[in-house]
């Protein structure tokens, strides 16, 4: 006897269903080997990190047009890229911090690359690329680029700042043209 119809849709229905949670069972053990943003292998999946903001209660913006660049490879505080932020007593805040710049990436190396990263108080915003946030590649030419990172915290004056490093010495990592903007939500 044929199965009715609406019970074969429902088999088909099941049976996609339960290879797309396999699948996604499969890549959440998968590795990124090489990322193409020059950090280690990476595991495939959501790390996602939900913070809660309300209303925007204040908004300190920062603008340059004068060049710097830098070859460190370790961590540097761009200049004039730092803002204080106070919380009131027994309260907390968002701080949503938002980076936009014309960057290059310069040197001999075809694939390095220019990276940046945000802090409150010499801990790193989210999301937290662990070193590897590329905000260019080498490609020698200079582009507009934008970042933004947010992170809750508590009571009294905090530091936020922008830092940024090479994958190699020999590189050259030009920053222009660029805007701060650092804001405090409820």
């Amino acid at each position: 006897m044929p199965r009715p119809r609406t019970r074969r849709i429902a088999l088909g229905l099941g049976g996609a269903a339960a290879t797309l949670v396999a699948t996604a069972g499969l890549a959440l053990g998968q590795v990124i080997p090489n990322p193409p943003d020059g950090g280690p292998p990476q595991p495939v999946g959501p790390n996602v990190v939900t913070t809660a903001c309300g209303p925007n209660q204040t908004s300190i913006v920062k603008t340059d047009a004068s060049p710097t660049t830098t070859n460190s490879v370790e961590f540097e505080q761009v200049p004039d890229l730092v803002t204080h932020v106070a919380v009131p007593d027994g309260q907390s805040r968002c701080i949503k911090v938002l980076l936009t710049a014309e960057t290059a990436c310069q040197g001999p190396l075809p694939d390095d690359f220019c990276y940046v990263r945000a802090l409150v108080d010499g801990v790193p915003m989210n999301p937290i690329g662990n070193g590897f946030q590329a905000l260019d590649s080498e490609d020698g030419t200079a582009s507009a680029h934008a970042y933004e990172w947010i992170k809750r915290v508590g009571e009294g004056v905090h530091t936020v700042e922008i830092r940024r490093n090479v994958g190699a010495a020999t590189t050259r990592f030009w920053t222009d043209d660029w805007t701060f903007d650092t804001s405090l939500h409820l």
